[in-house]
């Protein structure tokens, strides 16, 4: 068996990886990492020559090493390639972690990356009416060379889903279309569909171009909802939000509780519309989930205003949220509207103050260091017009996916945003990502999603 090459850090440059972190830069090694062909498996050493883990190698990346192994157990690599058997292990130890906190029909976030430890690998599992549908995002060199493994190891696990008899279709979804693969040296490819059950190509892809699946709703129930899994943003969706709409959920189920005139039916009297802002509102996960709950405790009519500057995804918003208006038969007491903008202009018709609820949960503004200033005074602007547009005793929902935006960075944003508005905010909860996008508190690059939920109030004072 071909050996592997071997690579060393300096001396100087071992404790951080020694205390976990899962990354090499080049300038950590000992000689320039040239030799090595782009994604090959490689060992690492430390500087006297001791073996430390197997991973990825890049000579095109300042991310030089990714640890795949600390075990010094060879038998998973050969040729410098991965076998499926090593993936296999991964995606079983994968589910069955996840299968504490998710039922075997709801969708979710089935390998992230390095907190899996499969860096630079995410895999999203949407369970549908009729099947499963995998969405698989190769973001490192090494994890795109390793396809074919990749691919057999979802073979092998399609064999243990919980629900899985072998009459359920079971797609795998190849998304090889971010630009963060750039940095990795990696070009941008089509679309690839293929059918898990029989290994084949799928050339009609149209069902996956509107495909519903199912989440958890409130109280354990379900909720479906429709994306583009095709050309959609990211994977087509985003479960990293869902423990924080579980938050807002709860923060908004007893606020109703203790509220009479909210609280009861609206068929008793002249109550006004419960009126949701949600900005950025990309396919409308936030609304339809606040939907549901607003039919759970019969607080309607409602409505709903959904913001993004896309129309494709506009159009799954009022979808999804006309289909769950449907599901209970209130389609009459629920008004939606969709609105195709930039939220950081004025917002045209949204001119009311009188929202229950705001949320801003835009996409990253900070792209690199360079743009850390604009990104903070985008999110400081958009935050602040959030907070205006809550009426009082209203909740405003704050989010940034910015990985290069800090916490502390974050609450400056916040105080000022809250500063700027003439409003009092008490800030009632932080939230944090979904369970299926668990912590490695090793590789803070991981830690990128951050949310405040706040009360705001009529009038100004220190936030």
């Amino acid at each position: 068996m071909e050996k592997l090459k071997k690579i060393r850090l300096r001396a100087k440059e071992e404790r951080r990886f020694r205390s976990g972190h899962p990354w090499v830069f080049s300038n950590e090694l000992q000689e320039s990492p040239k030799n090595l062909v782009m994604g090959e498996v490689v060992e690492l050493q430390d500087a006297g020559g001791r073996f430390l883990a197997f991973g990825f190698g890049n000579p095109h990346s300042l991310i030089s090493f990714r640890e795949l192994s600390r075990e010094n157990d060879s038998s998973f690599f050969s040729e410098g390639l991965v076998n499926a058997g090593f993936f296999s292990r991964h995606f079983e130890r994968a589910r069955q972690f996840r299968r504490s906190w998710f039922s075997a029909d709801q969708s979710h976030r089935m390998i992230y990356g390095e907190a899996d430890g499969l860096s630079g690998l995410i895999i999203d599992r949407f369970c549908g009416e009729s099947g499963f549908v995998d969405v698989i995002q190769p973001h490192s060199a090494g994890m795109d060379l390793n396809l074919d493994s990749i691919m057999a190891a979802l073979a092998i696990s399609d064999a243990q889903l919980a629900t899985g008899g072998r009459g359920i279709p079971h797609f795998a979804v190849l998304r090889r279309d971010a630009s963060s693969r750039e940095k990795e040296g990696l070009d941008r490819h089509p679309v690839v569909v293929k059918d898990l059950r029989t290994g084949k190509e799928v050339l009609d892809v149209e069902f996956l171009r509107n495909y519903r699946f199912r989440v958890s709703g409130i109280m354990g129930s379900s909720l479906f909802l429709s994306a583009d899994l095709v050309s959609g943003q990211k994977t087509g969706f985003f479960f990293d939000q869902l423990q924080n709409i579980r938050l807002l959920e709860t923060l908004l189920l007893r606020k109703t509780r203790n509220d009479r005139n909210r609280g009861r039916p609206a068929s008793e009297g002249d109550a006004n519309p419960f009126k949701v802002l949600d900005l950025c509102s990309y396919v409308g996960q936030w609304s339809t989930h606040l939907l549901q709950t607003l039919q759970e405790r019969e607080v309607l009519p409602a409505e709903f205003i959904c913001v993004d500057s896309s129309a494709a995804a506009l159009e799954f918003a009022g979808l999804n949220l006309q289909r769950q208006a449907d599901s209970v038969g209130g389609k009459a007491q629920v008004s939606i509207r969709t609105l195709k903008a930039d939220v950081l202009d004025p917002l045209p018709g949204v001119l009311d103050q009188g929202f229950e609820i705001v949320i801003a949960d835009p996409p990253a503004f900070i792209k690199n260091r360079k743009s850390i200033p604009q990104g903070k005074q985008a999110y400081s602007q958009l935050f602040q017009t959030a907070i205006e547009k809550t009426a009082p005793g209203g909740l405003v929902v704050c989010c940034s996916c910015s990985q290069l935006l800090s916490p502390g960075d974050f609450v400056e944003v916040l105080s000022k945003a809250s500063r700027r508005s003439g409003r009092r905010v008490r800030w009632l909860a932080q939230g944090s990502p979904s369970f299926d996008h668990f912590m490695n508190l090793s590789f803070q690059e991981g830690h990128y999603l951050k949310c405040f939920i706040g009360q705001v109030d009529e009038v100004g004072s220190d936030d």
